[in-house]
């Protein structure tokens, strides 16, 4: 493997703000570390532009993966195409009027009004009430079918939970054996590196989130602790070696 990259919503974003990516690169040698990570995005997105990195480099590729909230959703509904993203967006980041907010840049989105946004809440609501085993499930054959066709063509992935999440317990039964049962899936997402990093020591930022410790984001550098645990997981689980 001569390249690293990693993926994620903004607590993946931190980490190679802080050069968290590039370090680790420098413990495993690997030449060259790049990320995708955004702030907002959904675990849809990561998926989607881990396999599409992975069809359009020409490199062996060690793709680090920090899942994000099961609640986050995106719609191809931007204005603009991007040449990568194209036109999806995370709904994370609409107002309740016709915008979008991609960090301090905010995009009209001519086809979408506020009511859409309010439509959109409503439904989601009602969607995510009884459904956490369905789409934990759902996201459990995305994350193996995508961890086993980026090994089926010499690629390496491994796989972790940032924040805390709502289905954490629902782990532990039968119907999420497969996710423990996969070496590149770290602790079977029972394992969430935010909260671990803060029970450590690590400084988190306290002021941009109004909400619980283990979902506020790591301070950029605060990475030593975070590629420690990974250095050794890697390492044990012989994650490079296929």
């Amino acid at each position: 493997m001569n390249r690293l990259v990693v993926n994620g919503c903004n607590y993946m974003g931190v980490y190679d703000v802080g050069n968290g990516h590039n370090d680790l690169a420098k413990k495993l040698n690997i030449t060259t570390a790049e990320s995708l990570a955004i702030a907002g995005a959904s675990n849809s997105r990561i998926i989607r532009t881990t396999l599409k990195d992975s069809y359009t480099t020409k490199d062996k590729t060690f793709y680090l993966v920090g899942l994000t909230f099961l609640n986050r959703e995106e719609f191809p509904i931007n204005a603009d195409r991007d040449p990568f993203e194209g036109r999806w967006i995370s709904i994370q980041h609409l107002d309740t009027q016709n915008f979008y907010y991609s960090g301090d840049k905010k995009t009209s989105l001519p086809m979408w009004t506020s009511e859409d946004s309010k439509t959109i809440t409503g439904l989601k609501t009602k969607i995510e009430v009884d459904s956490i085993e369905d789409r934990l499930e759902h996201l459990m054959y995305q994350l193996l079918s995508m961890i086993n066709d980026l090994i089926s063509r010499g690629h390496q992935i491994l796989v972790f939970r940032q924040p805390e999440d709502s289905y954490a317990d629902c782990l532990d039964t039968a119907q999420f054996a497969q996710l423990k049962n996969c070496k590149n899936i770290i602790n079977g997402l029972s394992w969430a590196a935010v909260p671990w990093q803060i029970d450590k020591g690590a400084r988190f930022n306290q002021t941009q989130y109004n909400s619980s410790p283990g979902t506020l984001p790591i301070m950029p550098g605060e990475h030593e602790l975070l590629n420690d645990f990974l250095y050794d997981y890697i390492l044990k689980n012989h994650i490079l070696e296929g």
